[in-house]
């Protein structure tokens, strides 16, 4: 058989020191008839400035190729910014093109974090240019050890390159997007008041302003119609050394590698804000990537929400409807972080006055729900979140140490198991219900039972 060849391409900034590629070579350890280029994007494309003749002898490694093999950590919820910035700028170079044809998988490694997202961003990139997308693996960072895991991945493997010899048809997941769908936003005259509160410390942050761009006009009316001050911050314009390496010298020793001061700028500006603004225009299947570059940055915070209790808001400009995983990439922040969101508005929205008359509203309801300090519940996309940082953190609490005081000053250690009370119910209960004549009075007393309590409240109007 004719030898297949793979270019496994390394999105983690830490080259070979990458958890994600560990797993991505074992897949060629015991397959037959296969050859590999490895290229390491993230650690490559960390700093700001690149090898223009490195990208151009990857650019020809790709060509050459039958098969690709994204071997990628998951960061904030999608892969790092400097895989992003790899496509971005193979697109810029005019040679998506090399893309075309080949047959590609991925190999995620995190805790299941929201890593959905991330696998979704990758393959409707990929079908975007043309590659046929087999669903790849995503990884825990004990499941290599387990000999019946190491299996599957052999099986995994023998499938994928099946499917690249024999060209075997792939389904597309993703619908490709339909450019030049957003209407012009054009607003009425906009009145902003002189004499703005400052008592609620708001920052918006934004990656376009005062500018000809529907983004710029969304956020005029926004601040036309929020009463309390604002800072603008245009995100572009911040000096980054460079992209978040994974070091994780931020959580072991409190301070990020970086000199450029993101760090502290992030935690004085950001964290100290009662409200923030988002303001973002999307980009192919995200946000434009300056977003990534510095949400990525914001894990010198570690995994503490640093806006819990406080609230938020998002202006989006793009087809926010074609690309459902930002939105759940939005909301699930929001949720997570308890950051208690009042909404994300869209300029999909064909009738300027509609647009103009929602952001009003959103402005206006954002400063009510600071000021009486209003607490969203929680949903799915939070509370699962959230037990998987819970969990991590507890298992690493004597080497993440910031975290591990956050999660516990926040009592964000609710496990069940540690709730006597809880306990103790259940063990009596469990002897009961030995006997049928108890199940079947719990049968038909379960109805007023569960509500009790919740009905003395509503029914004595207890504030």
């Amino acid at each position: 058989m004719k030898q297949t060849r793979f270019v496994l391409i390394n999105a983690s900034p830490k080259g070979e020191y990458s958890l994600s590629l560990q797993y991505a070579k074992y897949l060629f350890v015991h397959e037959e008839n296969v050859e590999h280029t490895l290229v390491h994007v993230g650690e490559r494309l960390t700093m700001m400035d690149y090898d223009e003749s490195w990208l151009a002898e990857t650019i020809e490694a790709i060509e050459k190729s039958d098969a690709i093999i994204w071997a990628t950590p998951v960061y904030t919820m999608l892969v790092p910014w400097q895989l992003v910035r790899f496509f971005d700028l193979i697109k810029q170079k005019g040679r998506l093109s090399v893309f075309s044809g080949k047959y590609a998988t991925a190999v995620m490694s995190c805790f299941h974090y929201y890593d959905h997202l991330a696998e979704e961003w990758l393959r409707g990139t990929c079908e975007d240019a043309g590659m046929s997308f087999i669903e790849g693996l995503s990884v825990d960072n004990k499941d290599l050890l387990d000999a019946d895991f190491r299996k599957s991945m052999r099986f995994f493997m023998k499938e994928f390159h099946m499917a690249c010899v024999n060209q075997i048809p792939v389904p597309r997941k993703s619908m490709p997007i339909v450019q030049g769908t957003i209407p012009i936003f054009e607003p009425t005259i906009i009145t902003t008041d002189d004499n703005p509160k400052k008592d609620i410390k708001t920052v918006l942050l934004t990656d376009e302003y005062q500018k000809d761009g529907n983004l710029s006009k969304m956020i005029d009316v926004f601040l036309a119609s929020y009463p309390n001050h604002v800072e603008v911050i245009d995100i572009n314009t911040y000096q980054y050394e460079g992209a978040c390496q994974g070091c994780l010298r931020c959580e072991l020793v409190g301070e990020c590698d970086r000199n450029d001061g993101f760090q502290t700028f992030y935690q004085d500006l950001v964290n100290s804000c009662d409200v923030l603004v988002h303001a973002m225009n999307i980009e192919g299947r995200y946000l434009k990537p300056v977003w990534k570059l510095f949400l990525d940055r914001t894990f010198a915070n570690g995994h503490r929400t640093s806006m819990m209790g406080k609230h938020s808001c998002y202006l989006v400009s793009g087809p926010l409807g074609q690309v459902p995983q930002v939105r759940q990439f939005l909301e699930g922040k929001d949720r997570v972080g308890r950051e208690n969101s009042m909404g994300i508005i869209s300029d999909e929205v064909a009738d300027s006055a509609r647009l103009q008359a929602m952001i009003a509203d959103m402005a206006r309801r954002v400063d009510r729900a600071s000021r009486a300090k209003y607490q969203k519940g929680v949903n799915f996309l939070g509370v699962g979140g959230m037990k998987i940082f819970r969990d991590l953190i507890y298992g690493m609490r004597g080497v993440v140490r910031d975290d591990h005081r956050f999660y516990k000053a926040r009592k964000l250690y609710d496990f069940p198991q540690k709730d006597i009370k809880n306990q103790l119910f259940n063990v009596f209960m469990a002897v009961a219900f030995l006997f049928k004549p108890v199940r079947i009075g719990a049968y038909e007393n379960m109805k007023p039972l569960y509500i009790a309590a919740h009905k003395r409240i509503v029914d004595s109007k207890k504030l």
